[in-house]
């Protein structure tokens, strides 16, 4: 059903770009509906939710979508998704050995979900060649002033989230071995302890992504209960303060960017 969707899509008259974006959209649509099966919550994030709020859909030169899971509902959905995406879906993350993008040496620790078929390109960051598309899901953690301050957690930040496929100088060796001692394991559990002993009045993304700093600290309140927004004609999850959580991390998100900032993540998409 879903490889035959993207079939569709790919034998369109639409623009590459546009064929890619309806392509995630169909990925968006598996995971809202193994969520809605199994009782599982995310929201919307970033460019995704900003792009529903502005343009009730994509960003039009975005190419990526962008999902939040409290750790508890993120390690249920990665046992659940081992045996339910549909054919033509992978997922990948810390705990995969075989990563889908060879040339690029930089494997993310959150989890990705893939379609690899069709499209190929270069991302932006690196300009290294990379194939099919995705959507990103991040883990959000409790937490509280003194523990995203404390220097314990400005080390974690730094030794986490990335993970180097191909290390070749000494300090790679030494943080693939930091990441593989079970620090990441203690420190997702302290987070949880914050939030059993009631003292977490925030949420911050994961130490398995790049964002575990104060800037993207979010208040509890402004995401539950969730809310739901529009999304190329879909009802997908969202925070119950959409404003406020776009203008914590916009200021004022509704002012289109200039054209030259309005630069997709994948250069020189091709199908």
């Amino acid at each position: 059903m879903f490889k035959d969707k993207v079939e569709t899509i790919i034998a369109s008259d639409e623009s590459e770009l546009r064929k890619l974006q309806l392509v995630i959209l169909e990925i968006m649509k598996v995971i809202d509906q193994i969520c809605q099966d199994n009782n599982i919550d995310y929201w919307i994030d970033a460019g995704t939710l900003l792009g529903a709020k502005r343009h009730g859909g994509f960003i039009p030169w975005d190419d990526d979508c962008d999902i939040c899971m409290m750790r508890k509902d993120y390690n249920r959905f990665i046992g659940l998704i081992k045996d339910q995406l549909p054919d033509g879906l992978i997922y990948e993350n810390k705990d995969c050995k075989d990563w889908s993008q060879k040339d690029v040496d930089i494997q993310p620790s959150f989890l990705k979900i893939f379609y690899l078929g069709h499209f190929s390109g270069f991302e932006r960051a690196s300009g290294l060649p990379c194939i099919g598309t995705f959507v990103d899901i991040f883990p959000m953690d409790p937490m509280n002033d003194k523990l995203i301050d404390s220097k314990i957690g400005k080390f974690m930040h730094k030794i986490s989230f990335f993970r180097k496929s191909k290390p070749r100088k000494l300090r790679d060796h030494i943080k693939i071995l930091l990441q593989n001692s079970g620090l990441e394991e203690l420190w997702i559990n302290k987070c949880a302890k914050l939030e059993d002993n009631g003292d977490a009045p925030y949420i911050v993304y994961g130490v398995d992504t790049p964002f575990m700093t104060r800037e993207f600290l979010k208040k509890k309140d402004q995401i539950f209960p969730l809310s739901s927004i529009e999304f190329e004609g879909c009802q997908l999850k969202a925070p119950r303060d959409v404003h406020a959580y776009l203008e914590d991390l916009y200021g004022d998100y509704m002012e289109i960017p200039p054209e030259e900032e309005r630069v997709p993540h994948i250069l020189d998409l091709k199908i």
